[in-house]
């Protein structure tokens, strides 16, 4: 797989993931700081456990992108009962129509990205999450690449658990952006 997708991917994912959970609310505003990305005030939460469960999350994305086995990461917003109630999905799509001239230096690339956050900001899906919610992020891959992971020792100490059921979609979506980044399309809606 193209390592600077791999690179944009995940820098984008960490901070989609951190700004999620500052415009849910699913922690207080004192654990994030701001730092500035794609010319804009981005979130980041400073809370050890959550920042490394984040970054575990990343490390396989990472892997399954490496191996191109990454077909979608879910950001699960959760009830008492873990029982998602707000969904943020991202699409990974393979391009056929590629081509290396369009967009060299990544420029409109790094617009979507901002877009994608000034979208993200001004949602107002975000009331109607519970008071004791939580999150989970789930990476949907193959099963060949979740075997792989299992008996790689560099994922031990953070393993992947593979969820049987097949989990609801829910009633509606909310398309964010969709936008191409050299030879892959990434696309994100929201589930409610």
């Amino acid at each position: 797989m193209d390592p600077c997708f791999q690179d944009i991917a995940l820098e984008f994912l960490a901070i989609a993931f951190h700004s999620i959970l500052y415009y849910t609310s699913l922690y207080p505003k004192s654990i994030f700081e701001t730092r500035k990305k794609y010319n804009l005030v981005v979130y980041s939460c400073i809370h050890p456990e959550v920042k490394q469960y984040i970054d575990l999350c990343l490390r396989s994305i990472r892997e399954c992108l490496k191996n191109g086995q990454l077909n979608r990461v879910v950001f699960a917003i959760t009830n008492t009962e873990y029982e998602p109630v707000l969904k943020f999905v991202f699409d990974v799509h393979k391009r056929e129509d590629y081509d290396e001239t369009s967009d060299a230096y990544l420029i409109q690339a790094e617009q979507n990205l901002r877009a994608f956050c000034l979208n993200l900001s001004t949602c107002d899906t975000f009331k109607m999450i519970p008071e004791d919610a939580s999150f989970t992020i789930l990476i949907h891959t193959n099963e060949a690449m979740a075997v792989s992971m299992a008996i790689d020792p560099n994922f031990e100490d953070f393993p992947l658990v593979e969820v049987n059921e097949k989990s609801k979609d829910l009633e509606n979506i909310v398309p964010l952006k969709s936008f191409p980044i050299r030879s892959f399309r990434l696309e994100s809606y929201i589930e409610l």
